[in-house]
């Protein structure tokens, strides 16, 4: 029964990382996030955490006990990680507005983000895709307000900055 667990744990924390790294990358390439909302990803881990500390009962082979304690080194900094990005998401980030694009296909969601007393306060621009999927669009520091008007179905003027949306034009400052 503990080698289920162990195997189950070692999978769900590859593919947390797996997810970590393609949010990583998508937020510096300016890609299609696909990983769930960081809450979805910290309840992942804590499970990933518990399923670890009961598979440790299983010591069949050398293999199982090595990723045991991979599984532990694994898990625990992910829900660390996953938890200071549910509390970034929670208290750092302010929605300010939303809007939809004429058609209603586009929908673009800003937020204010404040880093404390050392950064100064930016606002962010958001494409909610399908499913969780997003994708950052507009970035400028510092600002705290944004002024939007759509020109059509696929271009939006963001605080004077023009951006095409089908060519996945994206503005950062």
């Amino acid at each position: 029964m503990g080698s289920k667990y162990n195997l189950w744990s070692f999978l769900l924390c590859l593919i947390l990382i797996i997810f970590s790294l393609q949010s990583l990358y998508a937020s510096f390439n300016r890609t299609w996030q696909m990983a769930p909302p960081a809450l979805t990803l910290w309840s992942l881990a804590v499970i990933a955490l518990v399923m670890g500390i009961i598979g440790f009962k299983d010591k069949s082979s050398w293999k199982a006990r090595w990723r045991s304690r991979l599984t532990m080194m694994m898990s625990f900094p992910l829900v660390v990680i996953f938890l200071l990005g549910t509390m970034v998401n929670t208290f750092a980030r302010e929605h300010i507005e939303s809007t939809q694009s004429p058609d209603s296909k586009i929908s673009i969601d800003f937020y204010t983000l404040n880093g404390g007393a050392a950064t100064s306060i930016s606002v962010t621009g958001i494409i909610n895709g399908p499913l969780w999927f997003k994708k950052r669009i507009y970035y400028e520091e510092p600002m705290q307000e944004v002024e939007v008007e759509w020109v059509n179905d696929h271009i939006v003027i963001i605080n004077n900055h023009t951006l095409n949306l089908d060519k996945g034009e994206w503005f950062a400052d």
